[in-house]
């Protein structure tokens, strides 16, 4: 009878973890604002072919209450913000300001996975955090700043001006040189993949501690040149390129 009773119960325990969804979705114009913040999970963006801006949070319970744990949205003026709260600490919170840790004093131990679909409008400026998980943004054409602590961050599109994680490579592809302001692309422990457009003109500005500097483009020297670092301009210069690692190289390709 023991035997019998402990097959049933291996298979629910081998079963795969329920999947939630949570969407939300908001009419923004260009020059508005849409803010990601989340926790443990990846995030992926794309361009919207309207004006409606749309964010789908898959939720996996991995361990622990996951109703600790949930998306929510505010929204002022011209921005929309979608973030991802702990309520342990205060289970009446509504609000993305807090602190999004787990209490240790109460013995909690909770693992949920918050993975983020966004969709965002052409225009409209996009400010995408995370701190476990990889940032993938692929055919904006919209300002965008993509943070992350441990995981790669990957774009294509055109304006990206600040890219930067912790624990992570990034791998960066502009279609047009056309951003406004300078960009910057900045790891410490990761390497960095450049690739931009023919004809490219840019002032670039780099320093890399463990690594080395390949480029597919013929660079202008400024003053010294490496090992660790590097400044100089590409085609006729102009538009301001600045790129950093500790431990990675890095390199710059010709689309």
């Amino acid at each position: 009878m023991l035997r019998t009773l402990a097959v049933p119960a291996l298979l629910i325990l081998a079963m795969p973890l329920q999947a939630q969804e949570t969407r939300f979705a908001r009419n923004l114009q260009s020059g508005d604002r849409l803010e990601i913040r989340n926790v443990n999970g990846a995030v992926r963006v794309t361009q919207a072919s309207g004006s409606q801006a749309e964010v789908i949070i898959t939720k996996r319970v991995k361990r622990g209450d996951g109703d600790l744990v949930k998306a929510i949205l505010e929204e002022e003026r011209g921005v929309m913000r979608v973030c991802t709260i702990y309520l342990n600490r205060d289970p009446n919170r509504t609000t993305c300001d807090g602190t999004n840790s787990i209490s240790q004093r109460r013995g909690d131990d909770v693992e949920v996975e918050m993975r983020y679909e966004v969709r965002v409008p052409k225009g409209v400026h996009l400010d995408g955090k995370t701190i476990n998980g990889g940032l993938t943004v692929e055919g904006v054409d919209t300002p965008a700043r993509l943070v992350t602590v441990n995981g790669s961050i990957s774009f294509d599109g055109v304006g990206a001006h600040d890219i930067e994680t912790v624990n992570g490579a990034i791998n960066a592809s502009f279609t047009r040189a056309e951003w406004t302001g300078a960009v910057r692309l900045k790891t410490v422990n990761g390497g960095i993949t450049l690739s931009l457009p023919e004809g490219a003109d840019l002032t670039l500005e780099g320093r890399t501690m463990n690594g080395g500097i390949n480029s597919d483009f013929p660079i202008t020297m400024k003053g010294r040149w490496g090992p660790r670092s590097f400044r100089g301009t590409i085609g006729q210069g102009g538009r301001e390129l600045r790129l950093e690692t500790v431990n990675g190289g890095v390199t710059i390709r010709q689309l």
